[in-house]
């Protein structure tokens, strides 16, 4: 856990400490496709993504991208009845930009994720507040790949990876899910 923190502490001070050459920042909107690994009867489920993010260029060749988003996570459970769980989180994810070529950029970061809400569903039956039963805090880890157009548009798709259970109920249950967004970016 200490090596996770260390991490984090390292992207958010690099991008602090750079000396900048422009700011930019945007509203994002985007899909996310989400299950919980160590379940072996866990489901993808699909959940929306939105907010804001403001990017901060370090190099012609480097930026530091922070997100602020409401995020929904969740996860079907394929049982008899079927059990569909929907959790929603404030997503911090803060990522280093790496530009390949043109605007198409390889992104490598991590995120911190407070849990806002955990409901679960047993078909049949009206749903029900869970949300003690899962943690308060995520970390993940980031991957991804995005296009930033000349005309503003952003367009891209991350992978996240739970270090940190997700809830005590399930030995080793992590989050992981596919994001895919739109953005506009602001000079």
């Amino acid at each position: 856990m200490k090596h996770i923190f260390t991490i984090v502490f390292a992207v958010l001070a690099t991008g602090i400490a750079a000396n900048a050459q422009e700011w930019s920042f945007g509203p994002k909107v985007g899909m996310t496709f989400s299950t919980v690994n160590g379940v072996q009867t866990a489901e993808v489920r699909e959940g929306v993504v939105a907010g804001v993010f403001a990017e901060r260029a370090i190099g012609d060749m480097v930026s530091m991208q922070a997100d602020l988003l409401f995020s929904q996570h969740g996860y079907d459970l394929k049982t008899d009845p079927k059990t569909r769980y929907r959790v929603d989180y404030l997503s911090l994810p803060i990522v280093s930009k790496y530009y390949l070529f043109d605007n198409f950029n390889f992104q490598l970061g991590g995120q911190f994720e407070y849990l806002l809400g955990a409901k679960e569903k047993v078909s049949g039956q009206s749903s029900r507040s869970i949300r003690n039963d899962f943690n308060r805090y995520n970390i993940s880890f980031i991957a991804g790949l995005a296009y930033d157009f000349d005309f503003g548009l952003v367009v891209e798709g991350r992978y996240f990876y739970g270090l940190t259970q997700l809830t005590p109920l399930a030995d080793n249950s992590r989050s992981g899910y596919l994001q895919l967004s739109l953005g506009y970016r602001f000079w």
